[in-house]
């Protein structure tokens, strides 16, 4: 599935939302029933009074990524916050945009599908998001997916979403390929062998909480690490 990659500004929508993932059996039925409640005349959609011309998003965030679970809400650009309501911040940065034409549902449906089975696709797993135009007669619509992108560290394969997360070249400079935690001052903070990189990162306390499945998690890292620079053969 094609994309172009994108520079968004920081943008603020007010909507609600569900926690939900791509393994419950009700994923599709409790996101159906948000969009009906949102979009249904005297729904959500209707109580936030709306920006004029605001198109519909669908947003994604708190990403769960082991379960493949995360919150999603339907929301706009809206002059307030009624109670009931929350806010949400498209934070500003780098987006793979992906954009067709077809019917709402089951079109953005299939392309979700594709999306999530893309493993090369460097997904920042903050905030992702759906721009809906006005659909016509037979439901069809334009559609726009924005997938939150990072830059990935070539030594540890964690996304850097901020620049504090970049570690440092020998002259001080921001280092485009390497992690904080893997390179300052232009050399690596341990002389390891990928598999001892795979080790550290299943052992710390953040791959303690993002894997459960940790032999499954082995497996994967050593296919997508030996894709990042510093393990290429």
């Amino acid at each position: 599935m094609e994309y172009t990659v994108v520079e968004l500004p920081q943008r603020r929508l007010v909507g609600v939302g569900v926690h939900t993932g791509n393994q419950r059996p009700d994923m599709a039925e409790s996101i159906g029933r948000l969009w009906g409640e949102f979009l249904r005349p005297g729904g959500h959609r209707d109580l936030l009074d709306p920006v004029p011309g605001s198109p519909c998003f669908g947003v994604y965030t708190n990403y769960k990524w082991d379960t493949m679970e995360y919150d999603v809400l339907t929301a706009c650009e809206a002059r307030s916050c009624p109670p009931g309501f929350q806010e949400i911040l498209l934070p500003a940065g780098k987006y793979a945009k992906f954009s067709f034409r077809g019917e709402v549902r089951s079109a953005t449906g299939k392309a979700w599908e594709e999306i999530w089975a893309m493993d090369t696709l460097p997904r920042a797993c903050l905030v992702d998001f759906e721009e809906y135009g006005p659909p016509d007669a037979n439901g069809i619509a334009d559609i726009h997916i924005y997938i939150g992108l990072a830059d990935i560290c070539q030594s540890c394969g964690m996304p850097m979403t901020v620049p504090e997360q970049h570690g440092t070249q020998a002259d001080g400079s921001s280092s485009p390929d390497y992690c904080v935690y893997c390179c300052q001052n232009g050399n690596f903070t341990a002389q390891c062998s990928m598999e001892e990189m795979i080790d550290f990162c299943l052992n710390c306390e953040a791959g303690k909480q993002l894997y459960q499945d940790q032999e499954l998690a082995r497996k994967q890292m050593r296919e997508y690490f030996s894709t990042l620079k510093r393990w290429k053969a």
